[in-house]
């Protein structure tokens, strides 16, 4: 009987293992492969305004980036739809610099949909101009107000931040408010 069993271990048994290991091997490799896809997507489109860390964080196997204009891109994220995977417009991102002087100092503007980080620059001469940098972060297609607004207040601070390094702002922009 023991002769058997160690037969059916070798014949069967352990294929079945090393298949299964392989199986399981591949999904983590190409789970991590989207995740690597979806990050250098982020970066690139997003001329590095957007954290792909934090958008990922948030549990997604997939996210595409497409830039829409200079300082402008808009995230899509992977649905299912009537049992079929989708890319869905999920978020977009503008940066917008002004030369003008503009009221008030750095702060944060909210509707329903978007939020908006206004960050004031200390010193316009030395960044050529530029007063005032706005990060508008917006929820886009079918359900954009469950966006949530603390993240569209991270996306739009983190991107006022980055936009002021690349222009040589020197700013400040208070926490991004929680709501």
């Amino acid at each position: 009987m023991a002769q058997g069993w160690g037969r059916w271990l070798l014949g069967v048994g352990i294929p079945v293992v090393v298949a299964a290991v392989g199986v399981g091997g591949w999904f983590l490799y190409d789970n991590s492969g989207d995740r690597a896809r979806s990050r250098a997507e982020i970066i690139e489109n997003c001329q590095g305004l957007v954290d792909p860390d934090a958008v990922m964080g948030f549990g997604m196997p997939r996210v595409e980036a497409g830039a829409t204009a200079e300082w402008a891109c808009i995230l899509r994220r992977e649905v299912t739809f009537e049992g079929q995977e989708q890319m869905d417009d999920w978020v977009s991102v503008t940066v917008v610099a002004s030369k003008d002087a503009e009221p008030g100092g750095s702060r944060f503007d909210q509707d329903a949909f978007s939020v908006t980080a206004t960050a004031q620059c200390a010193d316009p001469a030395r960044s050529g101009g530029v007063t005032a940098l706005r990060a508008t972060a917006a929820g886009e297609g079918d359900g954009r107000g469950s966006r949530g607004s603390d993240l569209l207040s991270k996306l739009a601070r983190e991107a006022a931040l980055r936009a002021a390094a690349k222009a040589d702002c020197e700013t400040t922009l208070p926490a991004a408010p929680k709501v």
